[in-house]
């Protein structure tokens, strides 16, 4: 007899059919999610600037909130930066600092010495990404003519972030190195005394040492925060600074920072512990001149630009501030063994002018 069919047959068979739809839909729809994913994560690791070589910049037309558009994954200029801060010259054997500045910059010097020095900075907050808070060592090896005034010319930088290391040798070109600072309270530091700059007694001051590639750099004396009116009075200040010629950037750069604190003299000025065998101990070795101490610092630093560097030996304000031609008849009444004259000298004639050597300074009342 013939068979009967069934009359829901047809339905179940649609309903089948609907049900192995739905399960393809959802199954090319997760694959295609996983596909997607994994090709943003592969992206944001092979291009993200901190991880890129050639620092590359991961971009999302349209989302510019997770657009990471400078190296080491700093957002646009200017780059700000809070905290806290030790300026402190000290004179360098123009012979010394030929090894760390370029030789087709005019260096300012006077008896065979220029400026150099270090800064000292401990940021509260910073553009760096991850890791807000870090310590920074700039170590100077002298001063550059940007004629009418100078800019520093940084040989060494060692910092605590390495978004910070990535971002400085490749968006500005600096001698950027990963450094730990360690601070010891228990070892005597900054010396004190209001006579006498450089003899004095030393009492108890923590000390911070900063260490890089697994040996000390150097050691210096950390004075205490200053607050209220032992923070100083409240200034302005532009600081200008060369940089360039590294293994990312193989033109001479200038890049200018804005900087507002509550500036104080350190007196009789840091102690400094430079180990002969640390690459800093020929730059630091003379006798300081200067310390200074920045509380509540502010400080925005502008993108750097290309600059000609045959414009450093153009319109020197002061020709004797740069080297001079040998001449057997000329004579100085300023002994070039003794450089704390020599640099005083220096700075004495150039803060007799507008024309500030280095830097700009405004008071704020």
């Amino acid at each position: 007899p013939p068979q009967k069919k069934c009359p829901h047959s047809l339905n179940n068979s649609g309903k089948m059919m609907q049900h192995s739809w739905s399960r393809g839909n959802s199954a090319f729809a997760l694959v295609f999610i996983a596909s997607w994913t994994a090709a943003v994560v592969l992206s944001a690791f092979f291009y993200h600037p901190w991880l890129n070589i050639d620092g590359g910049k991961l971009q999302f037309p349209g989302f510019n909130w997770i657009q990471a558009t400078n190296a080491g994954g700093y957002s646009p200029p200017p780059w700000k930066f809070e905290g806290r801060a030790i300026y402190q010259l000290h004179p360098v054997d123009v012979e010394t600092a030929k090894k760390y500045i370029p030789s087709n910059l005019n260096i300012v010097q006077f008896a065979g010495y220029t400026l150099g020095g270090f800064y000292l900075a401990n940021y509260t907050d910073s553009p760096a990404r991850g890791k807000k808070q870090f310590g920074e060592l700039v170590v100077c090896a002298g001063l550059v003519w940007n004629p009418p005034t100078s800019c520093a010319w940084a040989s060494h930088i060692f910092v605590g972030s390495k978004s910070a290391k990535v971002h400085g040798e490749r968006e500005v070109g600096l001698p950027e190195y990963m450094a730990d600072f360690n601070m010891d309270d228990r070892r005597p530091g900054l010396r004190r005394s209001w006579t006498q700059f450089w003899k004095s007694k030393t009492s108890s001051r923590p000390e911070l040492s900063v260490i890089s590639g697994g040996s000390e750099m150097m050691k210096v004396a950390i004075p205490e925060e200053r607050r209220g009116w032992r923070a100083g009075f409240p200034i302005a200040m532009r600081l200008p600074s060369f940089s360039g010629y590294n293994k990312y950037e193989k033109n001479l750069l200038t890049y200018s920072l804005d900087l507002k604190s509550r500036l104080s003299l350190i007196v009789p000025g840091c102690e400094v512990q430079v180990p002969k065998k640390s690459p800093l101990h020929e730059l630091l070795r003379r006798r300081p001149l200067i310390s200074l101490c920045f509380e509540k610092l502010r400080m925005d630093v502008e993108a750097p630009t290309k600059h000609d560097p045959a414009l450093t030996f153009k319109n020197v304000p002061f020709k004797f501030l740069q080297k001079q031609p040998q001449s057997s008849s000329s004579s100085s009444s300023i002994d070039p063994t003794e450089p704390t004259v020599a640099i005083l000298s220096l700075m004495r004639t150039s803060l007799q002018t507008p024309l500030h050597i280095g830097l700009r300074t405004q008071y704020i009342g």
